[in-house]
């Protein structure tokens, strides 16, 4: 799927996909086994994730921190939707930074095309996910992306999340869910 997914799209803030293939390797006990590998751009800085956690303001990144990242975020995004490619799984721990701190999105393992059809597999990661996820619904690809922005970005500038779980029970959540 993250094949088929990053050989339809190529972008400056797109992990970079170079080839994959089969290949054996040999386990402690000594026997061979087959394994599936991509190889992908490196990205050395890590993650956004392991960035946030590592700032030293106990409040998330600062706005002109945010933005620089969030404009990477959207216009990668942009460059995906433009082309078929819903992620399904944005968070913080799949967005990559490069050795100059540039986004790139990664792993598109739950991508999905989104050319004129709805969505109806319960993918993703649980904080991130949209209300029609939650609830089993069908949805749009492009959308739900969009609602994980939402929530990465306010992880970014208050190092929280904007609700304790996606779940309806949960009384910020409850509001989303009732379009308040």
């Amino acid at each position: 799927n993250e094949v088929c997914a990053l050989s339809k799209i190529s972008h400056p803030n797109i992990e970079k996909y170079m080839s994959h293939g089969e290949a054996q390797y040999v386990k402690k006990s000594g026997k061979l086994k087959e394994v599936s590998y991509i190889v992908l751009e490196l990205c050395s800085k890590g993650s956004v994730f392991d960035y946030l956690m590592a700032t030293d303001t106990g409040s998330g990144f600062g706005e002109p921190v945010a933005k620089y990242f969030m404009k990477q975020l959207l216009t990668g995004l942009q460059h995906c939707h433009s082309n078929g490619i819903s992620h399904r799984d944005l968070k913080p721990e799949n967005l990559l930074l490069d050795k100059e701190y540039n986004l790139k999105i990664a792993d598109f393992g739950l991508a999905a095309a989104i050319q004129g059809h709805q969505c109806t597999s319960q993918v993703g990661s649980v904080r991130y996910m949209a209300p029609e996820i939650i609830m089993n619904q069908s949805y749009r690809g492009q959308s739900v992306d969009l609602f994980a922005v939402g929530v990465i970005l306010f992880a970014m500038v208050s190092l929280q999340a904007p609700f304790e779980s996606a779940n309806p029970l949960d009384d910020i959540y409850k509001f989303i869910v009732g379009n308040k």
